[in-house]
């Protein structure tokens, strides 16, 4: 099978749960695992999904995501 390395930064908070969860020698197999079944899931809404995701992130000030997204639009 090819495999491809790859780098990853997630928030401190999903490192935290995955080194809770996996041992150390699973970590790719459970981030492969993860990835085929969100892959298989089909497409989802992409403000539903944000709807979701913001309550388990940290809250940030107005100006902090507006330059963000000024950013992002660069």
């Amino acid at each position: 099978m090819n495999m491809q390395r790859i780098t990853i930064t997630v928030p401190g908070f999903v490192y935290s749960d995955l080194i809770r969860r996996v041992p150390a020698r699973g970590v790719s197999k459970f981030v492969t695992r993860a990835l085929e079944k969100e892959l298989a899931s089909g497409s989802k809404d992409p403000v539903e999904e944000f709807i979701q995701l913001r309550g388990k992130l940290p809250r940030q000030k107005k100006g902090m995501i507006l330059e963000a997204i000024s950013e992002g639009r660069a």
